[in-house]
């Protein structure tokens, strides 16, 4: 499907001769929505406001779009609020054309959540409920020991490392480089390939962050982007959890120590973590954060990132890892 006014027109026909929903006006792009992985509009029509998302019609791609509905209908029947999806008129969930084919979702009035003692108690059951339910839920088999962020890519890391020499001091930047490398270090050991056999597995959701649970009025209103659920280590999406919703926006230990422990507690009512996980799971964190950092500054012509230069990311990053090893020491000798 291309792009212009022309092919809006048609979406709008496809859609309403393919769903039951009265009236349609001209879709419009989402334009705050990421637009990478497949295009992402709004429709508004007699019976509601939708998102719309058009796909390649590929096997594979298709077949892993209907495993995100039935996991969706899973979710939401679990007491786990979703973005439901829209049948057509023929009771199937996607609309297939000649080389596209798009769904039609809810569209969940609300927004991006933000961190608070609440919405991280909310969050964290929410996500200790959704590995609870669909623990034995059938889903694609793939490697549990793969995890997306398993260890620091050395080149970003390195380029990170650069900047922030061209920033200040660079002895300042070796020093706070060389912290985060021992970390790493002592990570790889923690999270090798034997030792990853030691941890729970199941389905996990696989992006668990703000931008991806909707809040309205304090509440939770929908889980949205299941295009990563699968079979997982239940350790990556907890690391994902932690470094997107405790650790990102500060290095104060007293605030550190008070989002984990709201975060662990919370999930922790619907599923333990074992001694294995909770030794382990800091270094899992740290993995994910420095890594994250490291790919995303270098995307900013002023190689700053969240208000920081390079040179307080590495600060920040040596300090955040320095907490995150002294949690996982306590973890092991019970402290």
């Amino acid at each position: 499907m291309t792009e212009g006014s022309n092919a809006l027109e048609i979406l709008a026909n496809v859609i309403r001769t393919c769903y039951d929903v009265g009236d349609v006006a001209i879709p419009y792009y989402l334009h705050k929505a990421h637009q990478h992985r497949h295009r992402k509009l709004v429709v508004e029509t007699a019976a509601g406001k939708f998102m719309i998302k058009t796909y390649q019609r590929d096997p594979v791609v298709l077949d892993a779009l209907r495993f995100q509905h039935r996991l969706s209908s899973h979710l939401d029947q679990n007491g786990i609020p979703v973005a439901r999806i829209k049948s057509g008129k023929d009771g199937k969930n996607i609309v297939e054309l000649d080389t596209w084919a798009l769904e039609l979702q809810q569209f969940v009035q609300a927004e991006p959540m933000e961190v608070s003692a609440e919405t991280l108690a909310i969050s964290a059951a929410a996500l200790g409920r959704f590995h609870l339910v669909c623990h034995e839920f059938p889903r694609p088999q793939r490697d549990t020991r793969m995890w997306r962020f398993s260890e620091v890519p050395r080149a970003a890391f390195g380029k990170l490392y650069e900047i922030a020499k061209q920033q200040g001091p660079e002895a300042d930047a070796t020093k706070y480089c060389n912290q985060i490398a021992l970390f790493l270090r002592d990570a790889a050991n923690e999270l090798n390939w034997d030792a990853r056999n030691k941890f729970e597995t199941g389905l996990i959701h696989g992006d668990w962050h703000g931008g991806n649970l909707l809040f309205r009025d304090g509440e939770l209103a929908a889980v949205v982007d299941l295009e990563f659920a699968g079979d997982g280590c239940y350790l990556e999406d907890m690391s994902y959890a932690i470094s997107n919703l405790c650790i990102r926006t500060t290095d104060k230990p007293e605030r550190l120590l008070k989002r984990v422990n709201i975060l662990l507690d919370n999930y922790q009512t619907y599923r333990a973590l074992s001694h294995h996980e909770q030794v382990a799971l800091p270094y899992a964190v740290g993995v994910k954060h420095v890594t994250t950092v490291s790919y995303q500054i270098v995307q900013f012509k002023n190689a700053q990132l969240a208000g920081l230069s390079a040179m307080e990311w590495m600060q920040r990053l040596a300090d955040q890892c320095a907490w995150l090893a002294t949690r996982a020491r306590h973890a092991r000798y019970g402290r």
